[in-house]
This record gives C-alpha cells, sequence and structure tokens, in this order.
C-alpha cells in the first residue's frame, strides 16, 4: 500500500525524533540584525536542539529570515531551563499556522547548532 508523503503530518503522527515541550510560560527567543531592532518571539515549543517560535503574519521579520539561513538567537528561559544563552540556529521551517489561538500567524523553526556563550 503506497501511502502518500505527508501521511504522518495528515494522520497527525509526529515527526520529530525527540520530544519538545509545550507548555512554556515566560520563554522567549530574542534575534538581533545589524542596524535593525531587536525581535522578542514567544517560544510555542523547545526541545535542547531547537524551537519553534510564534511570528505575526505582518512582521517585518518574515521578510529578514529565510529557510537555511543561520542566526544568533538568544533563549530567555524561565528559571535557566535549557536552552537558555546565546546560540547558533538555522531556520528549519515557516509554516503558517492555520487554527488555534495564534490562527494567521507563522511558526518558525529553528535548530540549534551550537552554543556560543558558555
Amino acid at each position: 500500500m503506497n501511502m502518500p508523503e505527508n501521511f504522518a503530518e495528515k494522520a497527525g503522527f509526529e515527526k520529530r525524533s525527540e520530544p519538545r515541550a509545550s507548555k512554556l510560560r515566560n520563554y522567549r527567543i530574542e534575534i538581533k540584525f545589524v542596524g535593525m531592532p531587536l525581535y522578542q518571539f514567544k517560544v510555542r515549543d523547545v526541545s535542547p536542539k531547537g524551537a519553534g517560535i510564534i511570528v505575526r503574519e505582518d512582521s517585518e521579520f518574515l521578510g529578514l529570515i529565510k529557510v537555511g539561513q543561520e542566526l544568533d538567537v538568544n533563549f530567555i528561559s524561565p528559571k535557566g531551563t535549557q536552552p537558555s544563552g546565546l546560540y547558533r540556529a538555522e531556520v528549519e521551517h515557516i509554516s503558517r499556522l492555520e487554527k488555534g489561538r495564534y490562527k494567521g500567524h507563522r511558526l518558525v523553526g529553528i535548530s540549534i547548532l551550537k552554543k556560543l556563550k558558555p
């Protein structure tokens, strides 16, 4: 039986290789570009290897990033939970949220490449 490529997604299966915490309070990410304002975003979910951030669809930030781009990202976590601090990260995906509390926003998947400061 041949299954469509996006079968797992349509069936609601998780494609990530490790679990992510999704019930977060006050977990944020800051990203700064030269000559631009500091961007702060709410973290939707996080794991030791990445995070999903919520971005308003009309944010200028979306025009500054693309999939595959590397960024310096400051994780600000409550009570010092990991990841916390400055990391080099890569934009993995930019997906439109179609339903729920953040309908019409974008979910930007960030993959952590390495820690920049001890």
